[in-house]
């Protein structure tokens, strides 16, 4: 080993050691089953974080003051940092809860209407962090993680332009470096990453506003059922749980209810698709295959800034089937942005935009893999290691 080499080495060590030195990894448990909570969230000076699949989280060095909140949980408030923090649920067994029917689809419709008055409208600028990943057989195939941003018109979806594909007028991506890009993927592999196809739905799936529209839809189809019930009630916020089945499909779901502000700050729906037949899909070589879409689920958070509401994460992740030649394969995506950092702007875009009707892993060069904050979950970082007949 040269000299040169060796004091590069070593400070690149010294930069690790520093990196480390100045981070504070904190795992968020269930305080009943010691399991890990994923998706717990902790907002320190405008900075949104989220605990990753394995609940844990990294915080600057000297945090303190942290109110970390859950799905499915109290919200708990600390003065200090704690290595390990243990989240109460909210109820053990829905079947014990106090159940207070409610009219689900009078909420729904009400903050649909008013969504502009009640959640931030005007442009907006977001550092955030985008994750997305798919597996085939339950076994990573494909792996990508981005910081970046994100700029938005008014914070809501715009049909006319989505449909004339001007995604570019109200809302714009950046990626300024690439944390994580591994497939395993190839061409060949027609049946495996479907759910990597891209989506009609994917910048529509960004914004709230188009996932209420949509919903309102299941409310409004022939012989459609709904019920909501109040599971909690505290601090001017209401748990509900929900569901609505149509002919075309179930769904049923979580809200957090702002009884002050009318307003919707946390949002799950799981989606049962096992109604909607399988069909025929040929590939560019004339093969056939079968496709069947599964199940999945939506999500959205939303945290309160001067008065009007901001997004602090919106993701989506399912399933589907591909049969070909007598063998069926599970496909699984997720895809996920943390809204990080709010800034009010009077910028009209981003210089370095990515194009939006593209998939978001065409847009972006072969980089070197860097040294950063993400953790990432025990599954990740085995995918991360293993080598791969790609590379």
């Amino acid at each position: 080993m040269t000299q040169a080499k060796f004091y590069t080495i070593l400070l690149l060590f010294l930069i690790l050691g520093f990196f480390h030195a100045q981070s504070l990894k904190l795992k968020i448990v269930d305080s009943e089953s010691g399991n890990p909570v994923p998706h717990a969230r902790i907002i320190l000076s405008n900075t949104v974080l989220y605990s990753n699949d394995d609940g844990f989280i990294l915080l600057p060095e000297n945090s303190n003051n942290l109110e970390v909140s859950a799905s499915g949980y109290q919200t708990e408030k600390l003065a200090n940092y704690n290595s390990t923090i243990k989240l109460k649920p909210l109820y053990k067994d829905i079947e014990e809860v106090k159940i207070i029917n409610i009219d689900i689809k009078k909420i729904f419709s009400d903050v649909l209407k008013n969504y502009e008055k009640r959640y931030y409208d005007q442009r907006s600028l977001y550092d955030v962090l985008y994750r997305q990943k798919n597996s085939d057989d339950d076994n990573l195939s494909f792996l990508l993680i981005t910081n970046g941003k994100l700029w938005m018109e008014s914070n809501t979806y715009n049909y006319k332009d989505a449909f004339n594909k001007r995604f570019d007028n109200f809302i714009q991506m950046e990626i300024d470096s690439v944390k994580y890009f591994k497939s395993t993927i190839s061409e060949n592999d027609f049946c495996k990453g479907q759910s990597l196809n891209q989506s009609k739905d994917f910048v529509g799936n960004i914004f709230f506003n188009y996932e209420l529209a949509r919903v309102n839809y299941y409310f409004k189809t022939k012989d459609a059922k709904f019920s909501g019930r109040i599971v909690d009630d505290s601090n001017d916020e209401q748990t509900i749980v929900y569901k609505i089945s149509n002919p075309e499909i179930e769904v049923t779901g979580t809200i957090v209810y702002q009884k002050m502000d009318k307003t919707i700050i946390h949002y799950e729906l799981q989606y049962d698709q096992s109604k909607y037949p399988s069909y025929k899909v040929k590939t560019k070589n004339g093969l056939e295959y079968e496709f069947k879409v599964g199940n999945g689920v939506t999500y959205y958070d939303f945290y309160k800034i001067n008065g009007k509401y901001v997004p602090s994460i919106s993701g989506t992740k399912g399933f589907s089937y591909c049969t070909y030649d007598g063998k069926k394969q599970k496909n699984s995506f997720s895809r996920e942005i943390i809204f990080q950092k709010f800034t009010q702007t009077e910028t009209t875009g981003l210089e370095k935009k990515i194009d939006l009707t593209k998939r978001i892993w065409e847009n972006i060069p072969k980089l070197e893999k860097q040294n950063n904050s993400i953790l990432l979950s025990e599954e990740e970082q085995k995918f991360i290691n293993e080598k791969s007949y790609q590379e």
